[in-house]
């Protein structure tokens, strides 16, 4: 992200969704915290709270895109493809590569690695596929609205 591109209203806008996800990431924790106190446990421990993290990850990005508070005014058109192409390139290797060292390490158990790694990987590709499509929605939306 290019800070040094976002005007005044973009930068206070970018802070304010900050706030404000972080506040619903806080209570969420907060209210996952205590219903495991009263016993109630939707996910095993660390699944839970990279779950409500990934979400309102999501939320933030998404939001900040929707508010165009994402990245700044740019005086040429450009087109994206091969750097979103690329990047998603990346973090799927990156993936790979983690779940191939985390099944070699010796302090799992690599049938439980294996048990997890199509279902993280195929949430981890979802999950991605989704804000870039929610992206490009919100932009060509915003692109329609700009020209009228």
């Amino acid at each position: 992200m290019n800070k040094k591109g976002l005007d005044e209203m973009q930068v206070q806008r970018k802070n304010k969704i900050g706030n404000q996800t972080f506040l619903m990431l806080l209570y969420m924790l907060m209210l996952d915290v205590g219903l495991h106190g009263f016993g109630f446990r939707w996910v095993s421990y660390p699944a839970n709270v990279m779950i409500v993290l990934t979400i309102f990850s999501g939320i933030y990005v998404v939001r900040l895109i929707s508010a165009n508070a994402y990245v700044g005014p740019s005086s040429e058109k450009e087109k994206p493809f091969l750097k979103v192409f690329l990047t998603m390139g990346l973090a799927v290797m990156v993936s790979v590569a983690i779940l191939v060292l985390v099944k070699n390490a010796s302090f799992s158990n690599s049938s439980r690695i294996d048990e997890m790694a199509a279902p993280m990987l195929f949430i981890t590709a979802g999950v991605a596929i989704v804000i870039a499509v929610t992206t490009i929605i919100i932009n060509r939306f915003q692109n329609k609205k700009d020209e009228d």
